[in-house]
């Protein structure tokens, strides 16, 4: 899993020679099998691009040595995500696999191509999902690719636990008639609503003091798995600030933890992505202003001085280009012949590299439906 200090460790290098190949690949299925035949050929194009930049014969066969070996592991191509990124130096071979597909593309320059990476770092982060069941309650340590159960240290992870703790035999004689109501609360299936429920309800209390605690300290967004009946009693006993509204209803029990992540993730999406639509909310509220452009140009000459704050790029679009320092002129060109560089990817390398935000959009969501965006951090 690629997170933002591999991407931003990739926009910091710079060498003679980067070479960067990005080939939507497949999870499974007969497709698997055509994922090397796919890298095969673009291997043989960064082979040509290599030629192209005036590189030896014998560098390009020690730049492409380690990538060719991959051919040749089937058990490589048989753990694949949705997209492989693989980054080549004369000093390093380094490749990730991505949980979101992206265009095949070779590009060899002196610095490595990052904008179909873009996309990871606002979607990155953890998040905690708790699964109410009586059975067995679940704490949940989630990303978007990985799952890690937490354990409870003092609640007890089950209502039978919990009642063994009760010795009184006044609520034991409650406890004979605790089923039905159990079952109304934690899986939704009717049950008398005039079974005293204190005791689920306190077991509830006393799992919410733990995971708070443990929540206060890791400051995660929490999400609720169960049934509508325990989310509700869940809330009237919550005093956690980020648990969330929106909740992944249903029985948790016959789900394995990695189903209820992944159910978890479709809705943290959006929480993930607020700071990015509020600042797409912002660059329209100072439309007309000095502090915010969609010229590439001008953002070019912002981006190489430290002067963006957030910078918007379409998924998957380029233009070609190089920024004269000594005279602070952007020049364009139709295509990479004479050492130009991809100017959207130089814009979110240097904005990355300064502390700024870059965010990748499809095109037809980009502010304005430009080709690229940008808040300036000063007019």
């Amino acid at each position: 899993m690629i997170t933002r200090e591999n991407i931003l460790n990739l926009a910091q290098q710079e060498h003679d020679v980067c070479l960067s190949i990005y080939l939507p690949t497949h999870v499974k299925g007969e497709e698997v099998q055509q994922d090397p035949i796919r890298l095969k050929n673009l291997l043989s194009e960064a082979k040509d691009q290599l030629k192209e930049h005036e590189v030896s014969d014998q560098k390009i066969e020690e730049l492409l040595d380690q990538p060719r070996d991959l051919l040749d592991k089937p058990l490589f191509w048989q753990h694949n995500d949705k997209g492989l990124a693989l980054f080549i130096s004369e000093d390093s071979f380094d490749y990730y696999r991505i949980p979101h597909s992206f265009k095949e593309r070779v590009m060899v320059d002196d610095h490595f191509l990052i904008t179909p990476l873009v996309p990871m770092i606002s979607l990155e982060g953890t998040f905690c999902i708790l699964a109410l069941s009586q059975k067995k309650m679940r704490l949940l340590k989630c990303t978007r690719a990985d799952v890690e159960e937490i354990e409870f240290e003092e609640a007890p992870d089950s209502l039978e636990e919990f009642l063994k703790y009760d010795v009184n035999e006044k609520n034991l004689q409650h406890h004979a008639g605790q089923g039905a109501n159990a079952q109304a609360i934690f899986h939704g299936q009717g049950g008398s609503r005039d079974t005293d429920t204190q005791e689920v309800v306190n077991y509830l209390k006393t799992v919410e003091n733990e995971v708070t605690s443990v929540l206060r300290k890791r400051n995660d967004p929490l999400i609720l798995a169960g049934v509508n009946e325990a989310i509700a009693e869940y809330r009237k006993v919550n005093s956690y600030s980020r648990l969330l509204d929106q909740a992944v209803t249903g029985n948790p029990d016959p789900k394995s933890n990695n189903e209820i992540k992944d159910e978890g993730w479709e809705i943290i999406q959006s929480y993930f992505l607020q700071d990015m639509y509020n600042d797409i909310k912002r660059f329209g509220d100072l439309s007309g202003s000095d502090k915010q452009s969609d010229n590439l140009t001008q953002i070019v000459e912002a981006a190489y001085y430290g002067k963006i704050e957030s910078l918007f790029v379409p998924i998957g679009e380029h233009s070609w280009g190089w920024f004269d320092t000594e005279r602070d002129t952007v020049h364009h060109s139709k295509e990479p012949k004479n050492g130009e560089h991809d100017l959207i990817n130089m814009a979110a390398i240097k904005t990355l590299t300064q502390s700024g935000n870059v965010y990748a959009l499809d095109k037809e969501d980009m502010p304005n439906g430009s080709s690229i965006a940008a808040i300036f951090r000063y007019a």
